[in-house]
């Protein structure tokens, strides 16, 4: 009777997972299979209306990052609005974990007393239903779909809560765009999303907004400055070609011949390793937050790239193209963005959502320079 009992309340608990549920008739997300990717996600309150205070924006953030922490799902940067969201995620490929290490993901997103009953339960079944148990669990993990439903229904369940209504709170499914995992998408996409509050008119300096990544990050946050040392040393390495060469005329200024500019360029590269400390990854994302394009923002403010190169050239960064100060529909319209190759694998996984008449996959993105590309929307 007691094991009934405990069975019964769990189950019933209100973070119960509701489950997938049959496929509707929408459009079939397109996601790498089998493997692990890079996603930006966002979505938008209903009515885009402007819900989201200090303290609604305050509980996402950490229902975001418990769900994360469960799901082995890294956010590497955010921003939230007053009435949207957006989030770039790296989302691993399949695990395999112990119970152990299941029971402390379970205990970042459940109450205690849920993970006593749910753990008593699970003494009580033979091997084959404890087995099970457990790969209902890991099936969740890794898993962006569930991800996102749990987090905006958790909110949903607790904002509602607050403000004594009732009803969906979020406006349509979120929006996803695959990012392939090459330094310049990568730190392109976070740097659209760390710009929002600037091109918004909120704030003169990006990193003055305390709820996106950057500006988290400033204000002392671990888990954002982890993420955005992960942006910076995925990215190092990477340096545009505008930028190579207002590093070679420096060089070739203090340098007393020509064939001295090549060998010092090859070695400042080699020194472009992982960030040895938050000071590194402040100065190198920096410079992909602030450029000539920032002062066409309502509030004008930025520094020359110029300038920011040549004041960090020794961590190696590289400034951001005005353009990504633009609104640009790719980041959020589109289903993936990368090089051809990454875009035609995509489609490749996922041809029967593309028109019999779709010859390739990778359109131009208008105002970006070189190979990368985005898969447009499907119809």
């Amino acid at each position: 009777m007691k094991a009934t009992s405990q069975k019964r309340y769990w189950e019933n608990m209100s973070t119960v997972w509701a489950g997938v549920g049959k496929r509707r008739h929408r459009g079939l997300r397109i996601l790498p299979k089998n493997e692990g990717y890079f996603v930006h996600v966002t979505s938008r309150a209903v009515g885009q209306a402007f819900l989201f205070g200090d303290t609604e924006k305050r509980v996402f953030i950490r229902i975001m990052r418990n769900w994360a922490r469960f799901s082995g799902i890294s956010v590497l940067t955010h921003c939230l609005m007053d009435n949207h969201f957006h989030a770039l995620l790296w989302v691993p490929g399949k695990v395999s974990l112990e119970h152990s290490e299941i029971r402390s993901c379970l205990a970042a997103v459940w109450p205690e007393e849920k993970l006593v009953a749910w753990e008593n339960y699970y003494k009580q079944q033979d091997l084959k239903s404890q087995k099970g148990m457990d790969e209902a669990v890991v099936l969740r993990m890794g898993n962006l779909p569930e991800f996102m439903r749990v987090v905006k229904q958790s909110f949903t369940r607790w904002y509602n809560g607050k403000h004594d209504r009732k009803g969906g709170l979020w406006d349509s499914r979120y929006r996803s765009v695959v990012v392939e995992g090459s330094p310049l998408a990568l730190m392109s996409v976070a740097a659209y999303i760390d710009l929002n509050p600037l091109r918004a008119g909120m704030v003169y300096d990006p990193m003055d907004y305390p709820w996106s990544g950057v500006g988290a990050a400033m204000g002392g946050d671990k888990v954002a400055r982890e993420g955005l040392k992960e942006l910076v040393s995925l990215a190092r390495g990477h340096q545009p070609h505008a930028a190579t060469m207002v590093r070679r005329k420096q060089i070739a200024k203090k340098s007393a011949h020509w064939r001295e500019v090549g060998p010092r360029l090859a070695q400042e590269h080699s020194k472009r390793e992982r960030p040895r400390n938050w000071k590194e990854v402040q100065a190198s994302y920096r410079i992909w937050l602030v450029s000539k394009g920032v002062s066409k923002v309502t509030h004008p403010r930025g520094l020359d790239p110029v300038q920011v190169l040549a004041e960090y050239e020794k961590q190696g960064a590289v400034p951001l193209s005005k353009s990504l100060q633009c609104r640009m529909r790719t980041f959020t319209r589109g289903v993936a963005l990368g090089a051809p190759e990454f875009l035609e694998d995509l489609m490749g996984q996922y041809r029967s959502c593309f028109g019999c008449k779709r010859k390739s996959a990778p359109r131009r993105v208008k105002g970006v320079e070189g190979a990368w590309m985005s898969l447009r929307q499907v119809d």
